[in-house]
């Protein structure tokens, strides 16, 4: 009885809108607990590493930081697009279990297209005040690509619960407001984007969804 009940638990699941609830999913395999490697995400697919570092003085000033590269080939980019990521964060540990940050996390990448620099960008960061609760790390991002403008922004509810999650269970693609895509990081990380959607914004989708797995979210570290 205990095994069939331990069967029946079903992982947390991240809440999706209505409008993306019969959205098709993709999984983004290679990047569970590796620092490098590659990746597939259904017609896509490339190679990518990682590293967190940081450094505390007198135990009392706190720094964490991470970088991330990664190249992505597949539908609508030409050859590949490669990205150079960067994060930040720096806080102050008023006890053993209390942080004050002072510098939010910030998480930005730089492309290149073929070794070539072009207009686009990826950014995240920690959003705190107007609205936001206190104890969460929310998130709130935008990609520019391709002629493609998409806000981001961190999920933290779930299905069949009031609880929701401290550090994002995955994040939300929205254009002008309309939920366009999803991410969902509980897992093995699986990108969600309606059938139909222009190939063009899909594939916008995709490379916000790679910078998204293979971002190392320093909220994950607190308290290591």
């Amino acid at each position: 009885m205990a095994l069939a009940a331990c069967s029946s638990i079903q992982p947390a699941q991240m809440h999706l809108p209505e409008s993306l609830s019969a959205s098709s999913k993709t999984r983004i395999t290679g990047f569970n607990g590796w620092n490098t490697g590659k990746f597939a995400a259904g017609p896509y697919n490339g190679s990518y590493q990682r590293s967190e570092g940081g450094m505390a003085l007198f135990d009392t000033w706190i720094e964490r930081s991470g970088k991330a590269r990664f190249a992505i080939a597949g539908p609508e980019i030409s050859s590949t697009i490669e990205a150079q990521c960067r994060m930040r964060e720096r806080a102050i540990a008023v006890s053993d279990s209390v942080e004050v940050t002072t510098n939010p996390m910030a998480f930005r990448c730089e492309f290149e297209a073929d070794g070539r620099a072009f207009p686009a960008r990826f950014e995240l960061q920690e959003v705190t005040g107007g609205g936001t609760a206190a104890y969460r790390y929310e998130r709130r991002g935008e990609i520019a690509l391709g002629g493609e403008i998409v806000q981001i922004r961190s999920v933290h509810d779930l299905v069949g619960t009031g609880n929701g999650t401290i550090t994002p269970i995955g994040y939300l693609f929205e254009q002008k407001g309309r939920a366009v895509g999803a991410l969902e990081l509980n897992g093995t990380p699986e990108l969600i984007v309606p059938d139909g959607t222009d190939p063009g914004l899909a594939r916008t989708l995709t490379v916000a969804a790679v910078a998204l797995a293979v971002f190392q979210d320093p909220a994950n570290r607190i308290g290591d």
